[in-house]
């Protein structure tokens, strides 16, 4: 399985290309980079947070509701608190999709030649990820007006996974890549 053009010994242990030194390097700082990211955002109290948000939603809502000035203001803050609601959800998500895959990167590169199993370096980067969504939630409860919410660990966590699963595909196609002499 470790034949490939891609691959060379170091000490009697088969590496891949995945664990090249700027690869290690670079996939290392990207996760941490990432962290630091989400870190940063839970950092914002309630009002940063919801400007933040508010600049999206208003760019949406004047897409999908044309009619939304003309609406009864409750009925303007309902679509406002929805298409919110939305936003900060799916960032949420893409997110911890985002640091999911450089999660699975990341540990590719400094133990898939000690390894073997996909299964196993995906399983610590999903465990890792969502660790991390827990201890982002109780940060946030530290934050002024912020709160930390459990359905938020929840759709971290589904981020987290989807990046995990993307990140073992796209080494999934490098290796097969490599294989077919690619």
């Amino acid at each position: 399985m470790f034949s490939g053009k891609g691959c060379h010994r170091l000490g009697g242990i088969m590496l891949t290309g995945w664990q090249r030194t700027w690869i290690r390097i670079l996939t290392t700082l990207l996760t941490v980079v990432m962290m630091i990211v989400i870190f940063c955002f839970s950092m914002e109290n309630a009002e940063q947070s919801d400007q933040r948000s508010g600049v999206y939603a208003n760019i949406i809502i004047s897409v999908t509701h044309p009619e939304y000035e003309q609406l009864k203001p409750e009925e303007q803050q309902k679509i406002y608190d929805d298409t919110s609601l939305i936003i900060r959800k799916l960032a949420h998500f893409a997110e911890y999709a985002l640091l999911g895959c450089l999660l699975r990167l990341c540990l590719e590169s400094w133990f898939g030649h000690l390894l073997p199993s996909v299964r196993t370096l995906s399983l610590v980067s999903i465990m890792a990820g969502a660790f991390y969504a827990v201890t982002d939630e109780l940060h946030q409860l530290q934050t002024d007006g912020r709160s930390g919410q459990f359905t938020d660990v929840l759709v971290d966590s589904c981020g987290v996974i989807s990046g995990v699963v993307l990140g073992a595909l796209l080494i999934g196609h490098t290796w097969k890549e490599k294989k077919n002499g690619g």
